[in-house]
């Protein structure tokens, strides 16, 4: 989901240069800071703006809206949700991102976005980073209930291997936030190994 922004502009992706090689992505940075690499939940969690949800159309009578939270994914893995606030660059527009820990180390996140924006980021990245290290192509099957029947959609996927850091880009296509940025810290996310639910991972192929 994504809110009206109110800050000045920062990347999601903490990237530079030096001469013509990409250095390694250190983390997530918010518009309160840099959620590093191995940082724990507890240093992490005051970069986290407080107060601010995702807009909902309707609530029903027992639902409140959605905030910043975590819990338990798996033997050792926390999962944080409606992290705020990530820039990407959209005019007026900031995105939420959900964190994963290991360990009480954050190693991954995730930040959906509208299709719109996928070839630009997608160029941003490539100046930052060089040409991908892979790209794919795949189809998937997508039930839908509304229509009765089983539809198709594709999946772009390119991927970055940066020293210990892949990310992932993929378009899934359909959707106002079908798009996905994709990060992972390889030490822990060899250890961690999360379950990867339908719609969280931008490619069935992760590095794991």
């Amino acid at each position: 989901m994504a809110l009206p922004r109110v800050g000045t502009l920062i990347v999601v992706l903490l990237l530079s240069s030096v001469g013509h090689a990409a250095e390694e992505p250190r983390g997530l940075l918010l518009r309160k800071g840099m959620i590093a690499w191995q940082m724990n939940l507890a240093e992490a969690r005051p970069l986290v703006e407080e107060n601010i949800r995702p807009n909902t159309v309707q609530l029903l009578a027992n639902q409140k809206k959605d905030e910043f939270g975590c819990g338990p994914q798996g033997k050792g893995i926390t999962r944080c949700v409606w992290t705020c606030c990530v820039d990407l660059g959209e005019p007026d527009t900031v995105h939420f991102s959900t964190l994963w820990f290991y360990d009480d180390k954050f190693y991954a996140y995730s930040v959906n976005f509208g299709v719109n924006q996928f070839t630009r980021i997608a160029a941003q990245l490539a100046v930052r980073l060089g040409p991908p290290s892979r790209e794919e192509q795949e189809t998937r099957p997508n039930f839908n209930a509304t229509m009765g029947g089983l539809s198709t959609y594709i999946v772009n996927t390119k991927r970055w291997d940066v020293g210990d850091v892949v990310i992932l880009l993929a378009d899934r296509g359909g959707g106002p936030l079908a798009s996905q940025l994709y990060a992972t810290y390889l030490p822990l996310a060899r250890q961690a190994k999360p379950p990867r639910p339908q719609g969280e991972a931008p490619s069935a192929k992760l590095p794991f």
